[in-house]
């Protein structure tokens, strides 16, 4: 097995009253959805996602590519906030 077959991808929307919202994923192979977070900065939530709800990411060539050490700082903030409440 490659160690390059997972990516990082991001999509992004305003959400009122919020600012802007970024959901990122990662995946496996070309579109199975492994994990997703949502961030949203202006806020300072993160939501992460250890069982998506959705398993295929639709249309994953609009997506932007993101860093994989990106989507992990994240990921690892997102778990250490579930942990303290």
């Amino acid at each position: 097995m490659s160690e390059t077959t997972r990516k990082y991808l991001e999509t992004s929307q305003i959400i009122p009253s919020k600012g802007m919202s970024y959901t990122m994923y990662e995946i496996e192979g070309q579109d199975t959805i492994l994990r997703m977070l949502t961030f949203i900065p202006d806020n300072d939530e993160i939501h992460i996602y250890p069982k998506p709800p959705v398993k295929k990411l639709y249309k994953p060539e609009l997506c932007k590519k993101v860093e994989e050490n990106e989507f992990l700082g994240l990921w690892t903030m997102g778990e250490e906030r579930k942990a303290g409440n």
